[in-house]
């Protein structure tokens, strides 16, 4: 028995620009979704850097008034 591959679809070129104008929205949907997740593990990242830094300030005994004074010596502000 011969091997049975796909039928090839003979398609009007109508119909493969119908085909590749759909797979062009999927994908520039797909790539929505892609954008908004980066945005939010970005967040999310920015979120514990913060946080991060927050406790270190507080482990360290000094007020945020003289950590920023001391940021600010530092930068010549």
């Amino acid at each position: 028995m011969a091997g049975r591959g796909r039928r090839k679809q003979n398609l009007t070129l109508e119909e493969q620009l119908n085909r590749t104008e759909e797979e062009i929205g999927e994908l520039e949907l797909k790539m929505e979704e892609l954008r908004q997740r980066k945005e939010e593990i970005e967040d999310q990242i920015a979120g514990q850097t913060k946080e991060a830094l927050y406790q270190a300030a507080m482990q360290s005994g000094k007020s945020m008034e003289e950590i920023l004074a001391m940021l600010t010596e530092e930068e010549g502000i």
